[in-house]
């Protein structure tokens, strides 16, 4: 378990592209598994699996409901650094 506290929780098993997303969404959200988890499911991704491609096309879930649960600065600054771990995924 992370030492960043039980709600921002990450899986031992997350690829490396999905780590990124996950610690993008942490500094943004305090429940950055839980909603990795429901809106990659929106788009049938595996958001332990996820990569750039699985990212493009949950990024306007993520971004949504960043704003929904947190703000709409914060929703803005994910969509910026998402779609540039979208642009270079290595």
């Amino acid at each position: 378990m992370s030492d960043i506290g039980i709600n921002s929780w990450k899986p031992d098993d997350l690829s490396p592209f999905a780590t990124r997303v996950f610690e993008t969404l942490a500094k943004y959200t305090a429940f950055p598994w839980p909603m990795m988890m429901a809106q990659c499911a929106r788009v049938d991704v595996d958001p332990r699996k996820l990569d750039a491609s699985g990212l493009e096309r949950a990024l306007v879930h993520l971004i949504e409901a960043v704003a929904r649960y947190s703000s709409p600065e914060k929703a803005a600054a994910v969509r910026e650094d998402l779609t540039l771990l979208i642009a270079a995924p290595a």
